[in-house]
Formats: structure tokens, sequence, C-alpha cells
């Protein structure tokens, strides 16, 4: 009887011990607030070894307030050739701290981590979702992992997203005293904490008491607002190639040295067609724009997960052998083709994304950047090209990967290089409608539009469409009630620079206009409307506009004859340092005539300007959504 009340006391103890370390009740009021999750503790430990032995240990708890919550509650492993996982284990607790649930290898389902566009991928992963039942509740979960390489060093990011609070978190990383390492740190005040054995140098970074964050609009990337480590050693081996880096310079040269030299391997034979196709050419750049629309017509782009860890491309050989690639395989295919013209071309390292994100420009590592384009460094006429798009204009880069820092891979070693930027100018849209009014309710006529930079790619879904699917795509870009198309008929414009795409429809707009006694309400902008934002008083961070661009909408309508005529020339302009807005509207030869112009410029702008933003943009979404009011004759 003594020792089962023992046993019962010393359960007792255990049970009271989890409940206080993982009821919800004991996390912080302020991390619970505007949080789907809060990270309660977590133990971020990487050990290496070796050069070719890293190993990553973690225990992290977070407790899942709502739905939101299960995101980062899910827990994907991955793991390939190079990373092998050693062991998992877990539990799951309820909100007052109880276990309810073990979570143990078998719990994991294991799925291919190809991205639903690769072909091949030799990379998997074991993923764990709690499916809850009942919010909110604690997931407790630790694994090991084995890197077989330290060129990519697990990193540190623990408020990753503004909806994660964080209770504490810690990351060590621990090397022989006589390994030397490079460290980026993003947003932590405190310095590592370096401690010295005979064995081992460890450097440990925490934080405490994270709040999860107001989201704002018009903001940069949250990952450019969180916590961040990054660790590279000075000397590295990945898949058996091993070296050493301080900066951009030098990991170019070693990724050019050990994983891209000797790939361009074509034969003569492409060789002599590479000849025969530029022969007519009287400029490098007429070959180059020759040679890319071969690579486009030749070749279509499949992702490839598999190779020296996903960073090494195929050979030339292999693309001119399949007709596909991807990214990394289609630029050194395109240098390839190049160099038989004596053209030289950089191979580009880019973090791609609608997002503008940039390396760090003083911090050389292999984890920025997920993308591969081509640069060709005319003499004051540097062009970019996209070589896994068979659609994308010569010297055209689009909103995935312009106006960034990227790194140009050359025989000499590496280069920053910063893509072009679209701006405002660059990016316009130009409409012009003719429309008549039927029955006082009904629209019919035509509309012209022409698409340039940026505005052009956000149009290339329609214009790449089959028949049966333009007219659904076309009813996402004119969001209007009642609209049908006819007469859809899509042709590019050609320009050096900024390349554009004309759209000529037909179209019908049915109970458009309103009738009420004998008034009739037009929408004063019938195509295109700007939203309005949420007012903060209080805002926190920069105002970032990712991207400018010009709208200009010039709108005829054919009124009935018995419809006055009478109305007051309207004009009415708006501005800040953000944008410009201009609406004017008239009646001529029987017609309603408008004209809206809206520019938004790109920028980062400080937080005290936000409210002239707020009242600009009110301004311009009450006129844009407006309506004439006309008198019906008897």
């Amino acid at each position: 009887m003594k020792y089962i009340v023992l046993i019962y006391f010393a359960m007792l103890s255990l049970y009271s011990k989890a409940q206080l370390h993982y009821a919800v009740e004991s996390i912080p009021k302020e991390l619970k607030a505007r949080a789907a999750a809060t990270v309660r503790d977590e133990s971020v430990y990487v050990e290496m070894r070796a050069e070719n032995d890293v190993l990553l240990r973690v225990k992290k708890a977070i407790t899942v307030h709502n739905k939101s919550g299960d995101y980062y509650a899910a827990v994907p492993l991955y793991y390939n050739k190079s990373a092998v996982i050693k062991s998992i284990k877990g539990t799951i607790y309820n909100e007052f701290g109880m276990p309810i649930h073990k979570i143990t290898a078998k719990n994991f389902v294991d799925i291919s981590a190809a991205d639903g566009f690769s072909m091949f991928s030799d990379s998997r992963l074991k993923l764990y979702q709690y499916n809850a039942i009942q919010y909110p509740y604690t997931i407790e979960i630790s694994y090991e992992v084995q890197h077989k390489q330290n060129l990519a060093i697990p990193s540190w990011t623990p408020n990753y997203s503004p909806q994660l609070a964080v209770e504490h978190s810690e990351y060590v990383f621990a090397a022989a005293p006589a390994v030397e390492i490079r460290a980026h740190t993003q947003h932590i005040s405190n310095d590592a904490k370096v401690e010295k054995t005979e064995k081992l140098t460890s450097y440990k970074w925490e934080v405490s008491s994270l709040p999860a964050v107001k989201e704002e609009n018009y903001t940069r990337s949250f990952r450019e607002q969180a916590v961040q480590v990054n660790i590279v050693p000075k000397k590295i081996s990945y898949y058996g190639r091993s070296g050493s880096f301080d900066n951009w310079e030098e990991f170019g040269k070693w990724k050019y040295d050990n994983l891209l030299a000797g790939k361009q391997n074509l034969d003569e034979k492409a060789k002599s067609k590479v000849l025969d196709l530029i022969k007519d050419c009287k400029t490098d750049k007429e070959k180059a724009k020759r040679l890319y629309k071969y690579l486009q017509e030749k070749t279509r782009y499949v992702s490839i997960q598999i190779g020296i860890g996903g960073l090494e491309p195929f050979p030339a050989s292999d693309v001119e052998k399949y007709g596909y690639g991807d990214c990394k395989a289609l630029v050194n295919y395109m240098q390839n083709l190049l160099t038989f013209a004596d053209i030289p071309s950089y191979y580009c390292v880019v973090e791609a994304g609608n997002k503008k994100e940039s390396l760090k420009f003083d911090f050389a590592n292999v984890q920025d950047g997920n993308h591969i384009i081509l640069c060709i460094p005319f003499e004051n006429d540097t062009t970019w090209l996209e070589c896994t798009s068979q659609e994308m204009p010569f010297g055209f880069l689009g909103d995935f990967t312009d106006d960034r820092l990227v790194l140009a891979c050359t025989p000499n070693g590496g280069k920053v290089l910063r893509t072009p930027t679209y701006s405002e100018k660059d990016n316009r849209q130009l409409r012009t409608a003719k429309l008549k009014l039927l029955d006082l309710t009904n629209l019919q006529g035509t509309i012209e539009t022409q698409f340039f930079g940026t505005q052009y790619d956000n149009h290339m879904d329609v214009f790449r469409a089959n028949n049966t699917e333009k007219p659904k795509l076309l009813a996402r870009h004119y969001d209007i009630n009642n609209i049908s198309f006819n007469n859809i008929d899509y042709a590019k414009i050609d320009q050096e620079y900024a390349p554009g795409i004309q759209e000529n429809i037909a179209i019908s707009i049915g109970n458009i206009a309103s009738k009420t006694s004998n008034r009739l309400q037009i929408p004063s902008s019938l195509f295109n409307s700007y939203g309005n934002i949420q007012r903060n008083e209080n805002r926190q961070q920069q105002i970032y506009i990712n991207r400018g661009f010009t709208d200009e909408d010039n709108v005829e309508i054919d009124l009935p004859e018995n419809v006055s005529k009478l109305m007051l020339p309207m004009k009415k302009e708006f501005s800040c340092e953000m944008g410009n807005y201009s609406f004017t509207a008239r009646i001529e030869d029987n017609k309603l005539i408008t004209n809206r112009i809206l520019t938004i410029k790109q920028g980062t702008y400080e937080p005290q300007l936000y409210g002239d933003f707020q009242e600009f943009l009110k301004s311009v979404s009450q006129t844009d959504k407006g309506r004439f009011t006309l008198e019906i004759l008897q």
C-alpha cells in the first residue's frame, strides 16, 4: 500500500508539472493576443561533428489556439541521400496540460517532396498533422536529423509568421574549437553566448516573449521582420565537393568550379545548327534573340529535384537529347548555345516570387535563392532571360524575378547584380471602350486594352488559354455581373524593354444601369476600381508598395435619345506621395465620355504617411464607385 501511495504521488507530481508547463492558462495574455499559435518552448541544437556530419536536434512545444494554428503544429521532416531522420517522438496535450496522445514515427505519412511540377525528385517528406477535435491543444515534438553536408546548416527563425507568438526559443550551434564560422543575425539584439570546452565551442542565441504581430497593409515580406540566425562554416563539404568561401565572389567561384564547369557539352552537330540559325543575324543581340526563340520552341520546363542536392544542372547534352529541363538545366543549355555565337552570359541565382526578395548582400550563403535565370552583359544593354518560359519575350523577366539582387556565377567568381525594375511608367494598362446603352439597362460594344510591363504578365493567363477557357478567365479580370464576351482576340506588341499584349473583345453587360422614376443611374467607372484600405491610427511599419503601375481608362457610352444630355462636366483630382488620380466626365455629341487615370508609385514610405495614403485611396474608391444620374425624358 505504501508503494502504491508513493507511485500515486509521483504520478500526481508529474501531472502537476505538465499542467504547470503546458496548461494554456499559464501563457501570458500578451502571447495569446492575435496569435493562432504560441511556441511555448523550443530548443534547436546543431552540432557539426565533421564537415560531412551535422546533427540537428529539435525539441519544440507549441500551443494551437484555433483552427488557423493547425498549420504551425504540422511537423514536416525532409530527407534524402544527404539527410537521414534518426528519431521522432512526441505528445499531444489538452488545454489543461494533460497528455492525450502519443506520437511515434508510425504516425507520420511518408510522401514525395516533389512540388507538383517535378518529374523526378529524390527528396521525400515525413509529415505529421494532428486532426484536432477541440481547441486549444499543445503538441510537443522532438526529433533528430543527420546531415551529410555542411553547406546548408539548419537556420533558426522562431517567429516566422505574424500569427505566431514565442514564449521561449533558443538556437545553439556547436563545433570543434578550430572551426571558423560566419553568422548572420536579424532582429536579435543580444550577441551569441559563447561557451568553450576542449572538444566544442558553442554559440547560443535565445529569445523570449515575442508577441504575434498585427498584420498591416502594404508591408514587406514578413521574413524581413522575423528573428533569424544563419550559419555558414568557413570550410564546407557538399556531396563530396569541398571548399571554402567568405563572400559572394568566392561562393560564385566555388559553385562555378564544382557544380557548373563541364556541363556545357553540346557537340559539333549542335554547334553547326546554331551557326546555321544565326548566319543572317547582324548583331550579337539579334543572334541571342534568335537562339532564345530556338530554346523556347525546342524545350519545355520540368522541375527536376535530383542530382547533387538539387543545385547541379544536368549537362546541356541531356537537354538537347530529351527536350526538357529544370531552370538550372535550361539556363546552362542556353549558355552553351550562346558560346557557339561567342556571346558571354551569366548563370544567375535569384530568390523568385511575386514579393521581391534579394540575396543578403553582405552574407554569402547557399540558402538564399530558389531559381536560376540568365544574364547577357551586352555593352550598355544588359539583357535578362527567363529560360523556363515558352512565352516570355526576349529580355523580359516579369514580376517573378524583377528588381532584386541576384548572384551571377562566372569563371572569375560571383558578381552581385540587380535585375531590371519595372516602374509605374512601364507597368501600364491603356483601355478604350466604345459602348452603347440599350433599353436603358444594357450595354454593348467593344473594348481595346493594351497591357505593358508586369501588367502584361498579369494577363498572360488569358493570352495562353484556349478559346473555351478564355471567357472564364476574362470573367475574373472583368468582375462585373451579367457580363459576356465575344470576338476575343489577342496580339503581341513587340517592344524591346517592356513588352505588351493587346486585347480586343466585344462585350455585353445586362442590367448595368438602373431606373428610378424618371432617373437613370450609370456606374461612373465600369471596368476599373481600386479598393480602400483600413484606417490605422497607430501604423508601426513602413509603407511598402511592392510594384507600381498606371491605369488609364477612356470610356464612351452612346446614350439613347430619350435620355437628357444635360450634365455639368466633372473633374476630380487626388494625390499623395504614393500616387495620383484624376477622373473627368462630360457629355459630348450624345456620348457620355469618361477618362480615369490612376498611378500607384513603387517605393518605401514612412509610417506617418499612412493616413494620407488611406485618405487618397478612400477618395479614389468613392469616385470609382460613384454613379451618374441622368434624367429620362417623357
